[in-house]
């Protein structure tokens, strides 16, 4: 049934349409959850991999390079904390914290109704992702290097003192990873921030964060990333030059005093000796035996040579004489000699702290270079962001005031040579065409206020002459129809006359042609004076309801809350009779109580509309009147859908038109109840329309707005 059809094709319009922004028409279309959600993956994937492992690897290559069991437990580290703690705070939260964005997505993307405060939730969300990312980074960035920090000295001997200088790997690590994955996830969910922007129209702002702090933030991290970078690949490259230069000096030195100690016998002649080799503030040097025994004093008392704790020891003393350095524990530089006769091993050790004070001046000068280095990046930066943000927050102050007080007098000053002067010369030339088109709708509002003023007057000049004509036919009118019944005793009398003339006459020709003129004026007048009474009824009816059209929005029926359901009730009341006649089924759906209207005008509205269905109903075999609405935000919309014999496309519009009948069956009125109809629901400030098919019914909605302020200036 195309009646039913046509409904349901306006409900499902009706509710797949956003409640947000039901007449908007963007290019922003809505973004499909599985690209938005591949695009943050990306994101996060690409920061844990690059600015996890990568600065991370590089740094710990060049700060623990000088421990040899020590970088195996550092990547070790890497590879395991980098996925779990990378990965739960950047991956596993953020897609927790994204799921309800997500969860949306997916429901408008299948053509439910986006409700604000739905869209609101998801654009809050979305704006304050990325900056929940960023901290999940760098507190991933905090708890790897904890982790990794006691895990390293437990495992790799590593003092806590040597440990804390690695320190800068938190600010770098998740300074960096933070940064990216803050401007990445902003970029990646751009295209649901703008859609929701653009639905929501008047989104509420959120904590401001501005276009300066996020500038010094990323190039504060750079500044540190690329000074912690350097840092260490000069100390690391300072330490294996002392490294080198020592370990040729220790084994020199111990040489020397190796082809001297057999020359002496006593115990403290050789000990002496040993103190030619002996380098640095802490270092010293000692014999051991064939069974590795410690022959000479030891200054920490060892007795034997696994005492000394050295990485891997025997590995290294297979040849006769030999240098090495020991990264495990303690940093050291290991050289030793072996003798033929006695079989001894000659060993010294020396320690690179001794010989590091140029590199500890280079490590204090580098935290002054990083220090100044960032005051220098927040001097700079501050005025760089001054340059961008000053022309910015003028052009704010300029949009800002016309769209407060509409003051197109403001301009914004060119002051740069880059994208910003071409803003300013953008906002300045639409200020002028804004300027420029208000002047002319100013114009055209005085125009267009007087037309109204005109249209108003002569549209009431027509309703009173309505108004008039209406109540001024209708006194021919009763005079036509008293003056025809006053006929019907006169040609009684005279056609009794006649026939007393004609039962009087002895002539019967007479008699009989008197009898035959009797009964044809008697025909002819009965005729005549029913013709008249109808036309005088039709004409009445027809100036009655002109008459109520004229009187429609008059203010003596004032606009007052009512319930649709008690309207509905009255009206089916009086056509209850008609239904049962023609067995015709109503069914009805709950109608919304407490909608401003006029009572006896609105009541006239479902009458008509069920008058028409009940009338043009036709030979159906399914025969029935359904009548329902619902409620949205501003407005109330209502229908009564029949299965009655239908209207063709070509004429839904004219059937609203005064005097329209275009059905050619014999039913009663006079054309003008929709017309009737449609002014009552104009002077509510609501509409009516038709969905319909020829032969299939059908369906008449109108709408009545839920604010009498919606209504103010209607006239009609």
């Amino acid at each position: 049934m195309a009646g039913e059809a046509g409904a349901s094709a306006e409900t499902e319009h009706a509710t797949a349409v956003s409640a947000v922004s039901t007449h908007t028409t963007t290019r922003y279309d809505l973004p499909t959850p599985r690209r938005t959600l591949t695009r943050l993956f990306r994101t996060w994937l690409i920061g844990i991999t690059v600015f996890g492992y990568g600065p991370a690897i590089t740094y710990g290559w060049l700060a623990w390079l000088l421990n040899e069991k020590q970088w195996r437990w550092a990547f070790l580290m890497y590879f395991t904390e980098v996925p779990l703690i990378g990965g739960f705070c950047i991956l596993l939260v953020p897609w927790l914290a994204y799921r309800p964005i997500h969860r949306a997505l997916t429901a408008w993307s299948r053509g439910e109704s986006v409700d604000r405060s739905q869209c609101i939730r998801v654009y809050q969300r979305a704006l304050e992702l990325p900056w929940w990312v960023a901290v999940g980074s760098f507190i991933a960035a905090f708890i790897g290097y904890v982790v990794g920090v006691g895990v390293v000295h437990w495992q790799a001997n590593q003092p806590i003192s040597e440990m804390i200088k690695t320190m800068p790997a938190i600010p770098l690590v998740g300074g960096m990873m933070g940064a990216f994955c803050y401007f990445g996830t902003v970029r990646a969910l751009h295209p649901v921030v703008a859609w929701c922007s653009v639905q929501l129209k008047q989104a509420r702002p959120l904590r401001h964060t501005s276009l300066a702090a996020k500038f010094l933030t990323t190039t504060c991290v750079l500044a540190i990333a690329a000074v912690c970078l350097l840092q260490p690949a000069a100390y690391t490259l300072g330490q294996l030059v002392t490294e080198e230069q020592l370990q040729d000096r220790a084994l020199t030195q111990l040489k020397a005093v190796a082809g001297r100690v057999a020359l002496f016998e006593r115990l403290q002649d050789r000990t002496a000796l040993l103190r030619d080799a002996v380098l640095g503030r802490y270092g010293y040097a000692f014999i051991l035996d064939r069974e590795g025994h410690i022959i000479t004093p030891h200054p920490r008392n060892f007795t034997r040579l696994e005492q000394e704790q050295l990485y891997n020891a025997r590995a290294h003393v297979q040849g006769r004489e030999g240098v090495w350095v020991d990264r495990v524990g303690y940093h050291r530089v290991v050289a030793f000699a072996k003798l033929v006769d006695p079989p001894w091993m000659l060993m010294s050790i020396a320690f690179p702290n001794d010989f590091a004070a140029p590199l500890n001046r280079y490590v204090r000068f580098g935290w002054v270079v990083m220090i100044e280095v960032f005051f220098v990046v927040i001097l700079f930066g501050r005025y760089f962001t001054r340059g961008i943000t000053t022309p910015l927050a003028e052009l704010t102050r300029a949009a800002r005031q016309i769209a407060e007080r509409g003051d197109f007098s403001q301009h914004v000053p060119v002051t740069t040579t880059d994208e910003l002067s071409e803003v300013a010369r953008s906002f300045n030339h639409m200020v002028e065409e804004l300027r420029t088109s208000k002047a002319d709708l100013e114009q055209y509002t005085k125009r267009l206020e007087q037309s109204t003023q005109e249209l108003s007057a002569l549209n009431q000049e027509m309703e009173d002459l309505l108004r008039v004509v209406s109540h001024d036919l209708r006194a021919p009118l009763i005079n036509i129809q008293g003056f025809s019944k006053r006929l019907e005793p006169v040609i009684q009398e005279a056609l009794r006359k006649l026939t007393l003339v004609a039962e009087r006459s002895q002539d019967n020709g007479l008699r009989t042609e008197t009898e035959t003129f009797r009964d044809t004026m008697q025909a002819r007048f009965a005729e005549s004076l029913r013709f008249i009474s109808k036309g005088v009824e039709k004409m009445d009816a027809l100036l009655a309801s002109l008459l109520a059209i004229s009187r429609v929005g008059r203010k003596a029926d004032p606009i007052r809350p009512n319930d649709l359901n008690t309207i509905l009730d009255d009206v089916l009341a009086t056509f209850d009779h008609q239904l049962k006649e023609r067995s015709i089924q109503v069914i009805r759906h709950p109608l919304s109580t407490q909608v401003p209207c006029r009572l006896n005008e609105i009541n006239q509205v479902f009458s008509n509309l069920i008058a028409n269905a009940i009338n043009y109903m036709g030979a159906a075999e399914q025969r029935f009147i359904e009548i329902g609405g619902r409620e949205q935000a501003e407005h109330v919309e209502c229908y009564v859908r029949d299965t009655g014999i239908g209207i063709g496309s070509e004429d839904q519009e004219r059937v609203f038109q005064m005097f329209t009948r275009l059905q050619a069956i014999d039913v009663p009125g006079e054309g003008v109840g929709l017309a009737y109809v449609r002014k009552i629901l104009r002077s509510h400030g609501g509409k009516i329309w038709v969905t319909s098919q020829k032969g299939q019914g059908s369906t008449f909605f109108f709408t009545l707005p839920m604010t009498p302020a919606t209504m103010q200036g209607v006239t009609g």
